[in-house]
């Protein structure tokens, strides 16, 4: 193989790991997906292997159709036009249309698809025991797997991230939900209310640390501010897998660092601040008191000022930790598989 065939090769391996599977709009563009994985097999060199981008096109078409009815598919399944279709296009877009599947049908068939592309189109016999839905798309075919696996990874981090938005509406995100049904071995609904249960604690305690601080109470935010930061700290280490049990804030602290190689945007310049924090916490909770009296007028004017500053930064300390948590804990429940094989080009 010369060099320009390598960069060739290079190029559409790069092509591929940057694919944009689901658009902005929540829809995934079937015509391109169908061709771009024949491609896939023929880089690989196993091009007769492939099942014709029709039939495969085809394939999720009857699923969603079949799953849905033709009332709903029609919603989910729908076409446009292609305003700057050129001939060099036909090969994607013969009907100068583009096919656009909503993510709500995805949700409910994408699994099935890309199964039954490699057990039903490609006749490769199903695993005898239950795995990796698309294991019929082996490491080995380099372009192949990295297409598919990339589609599994995009339209799961999608629908994390639909997730995330809706917390804050509905108190609780789906996989986290999942994440405490599976850990407590209780009923997916039970799961939902303990999260909604605790969503309404946070915002309630929030209330009341704005209350605090509104009428100058600030040790009694500070408080509140230790539980609530505590709490969020608490729920992610668990969520990780620690069995930490009635820790105190520091301990909280120091356990984080140990999870940071599992842990995605870990906090550190925030965790920092809040270490920062939890010591001037410990000052203003015990406080100090000089022994004249001279003295202690300026001491409690200090002190106050101090406390006051402690609580108002607490507040945004609280703020930020809530919103990192609902982040991070749609990612207990892990979707990557993980590679046997470095991904190299030959």
């Amino acid at each position: 193989m010369d060099n320009k065939e390598q960069q060739e090769r290079q190029a559409f391996l790069d092509e591929i790991s940057r694919y944009s599977y689901i658009r902005e709009d929540g829809r995934l563009v079937l015509e391109p997906f169908c061709v771009y994985l024949s491609h896939c097999f023929g880089f690989d060199g196993i091009l007769e292997l492939s099942p014709q981008p029709r039939d495969v096109y085809m394939l999720l078409i009857e699923i969603i159709r079949e799953r849905l009815g033709d009332e709903e598919a029609k919603k989910k399944i729908q076409f446009q036009n292609i305003a700057d279709w050129r001939p060099e296009l036909v090969y994607i877009y013969p009907e100068r249309l583009m096919t656009c599947i909503h993510v709500g049908a995805l949700a409910m068939v994408s699994h099935d698809w890309i199964y039954e592309i490699g057990h039903s189109l490609m006749g490769i016999p199903e695993p005898e025991e239950p795995g990796k839905y698309f294991s019929w798309a082996k490491e080995e075919w380099l372009a192949v797997h990295t297409f598919i696996n990339g589609y599994h990874n995009a339209f799961l981090s999608f629908q994390k991230e639909f997730d995330r938005e809706g917390i804050s509406k509905s108190g609780f995100s789906l996989f986290e939900a999942l994440h405490v049904s599976r850990a407590k071995g209780i009923d997916f609904d039970q799961a939902v209310n303990q999260l909604k249960a605790r969503h309404s604690a946070y915002q309630a305690a929030m209330g009341q640390i704005t209350k605090a601080l509104k009428d100058g109470y600030y040790l009694e935010a500070i408080t509140l501010q230790e539980c609530l930061i505590s709490n969020c700290l608490f729920n992610f280490l668990n969520g990780m897998g620690s069995k930490l049990s009635n820790a105190s804030f520091h301990t909280l602290l120091k356990e984080m660092p140990d999870m940071q190689d599992t842990a995605r945007d870990y906090p550190r310049e925030l965790l920092g601040k809040l270490d920062k924090w939890r010591r001037a916490r410990n000052t203003a909770i015990h406080g100090f008191i000089s022994s004249t009296s001279v003295e202690l007028d300026f001491s409690r004017e200090n002190f106050h000022d101090s406390v006051k500053a402690t609580a108002l930064s607490g507040n945004e300390y609280c703020k930020a930790i809530v919103s990192w948590y609902e982040v991070e804990c749609v990612n207990f429940v892990r979707h990557e598989f993980p590679r046997e094989h470095k991904l190299t080009v030959h």
